[in-house]
């Protein structure tokens, strides 16, 4: 779906939209897994390891007007001291340095990549390397996860300010492992855990009324 957004001389319009390929994938996030009781109350605690990757490969367009095209990946990672629960990295970077592959049916995907960022802990710049490879087979049954198809859209107006929501998507649930290189740091092996395979088109209209 391709969104235009017509200008006025008494409104200011932004467009953000995406149109391409994602693979979400996160290790260590304290999910609560079935069939085990409910934590108690309180904030969960930081697990040890906290990773969340999200790898892109399509067409965006920024609130900013600007257009970008190509791969483009984010990643988080957190690490905490098991006996303190103190953080010891806190890695936030982004790279377009990626090759990320996915099959057409959403099948399987890869991902090596090198990203630059910045360690909120040492408050100095890292760089890490990651590689994930994801499958949207279970490896219980044997089966492949079937597409689940979303379509939505939601319109927003009050005054002189409307907001225009449309998503829709084809995703496979995955399963996604591989290893993350912190440089100069440890190597850390990342387990198989739940991901996604998708094909998505996201976008967003915001008008705002001239002061």
């Amino acid at each position: 779906m391709i969104l235009t957004s017509p200008m006025s001389a008494a409104s200011s319009s932004q467009v953000i939209q995406f149109n391409g390929l994602i693979s979400p994938a996160a290790w260590g996030a304290p999910f609560q897994l079935p069939g085990s009781p409910p934590p108690g109350p309180g904030p969960l605690p930081p697990p040890p390891l906290l990773v969340v990757l999200l790898p892109s490969d399509g067409h965006m367009m920024t609130a900013r007007g600007s257009v970008q095209q190509g791969i483009f990946v984010m990643l988080l990672v957190l690490m905490t001291d098991p006996v303190t629960g103190m953080p010891i990295l806190n890695f936030v970077g982004n790279s377009t340095m990626a090759n990320f592959q996915v099959d057409a049916r959403l099948t399987s995907a890869s991902l090596s990549a090198t990203v630059q960022g910045f360690d909120l802990v040492s408050f100095s710049p890292k760089t890490v390397t990651i590689t994930v490879s994801w499958t949207a087979i279970d490896p219980l049954t044997g089966m492949l996860s079937p597409i689940t198809r979303t379509t939505m859209e939601s319109r927003v107006q009050f005054g002189g300010f409307s907001l225009l929501l449309h998503m829709s998507s084809q995703m496979r649930l995955a399963t996604a492992s591989g290893t993350l290189v912190v440089v100069g740091g440890p190597t850390i092996p990342l387990p198989p855990a739940p991901a996604a395979i998708a094909r998505a088109d996201f976008g967003v209209i915001t008008r705002t009324p001239l002061a």
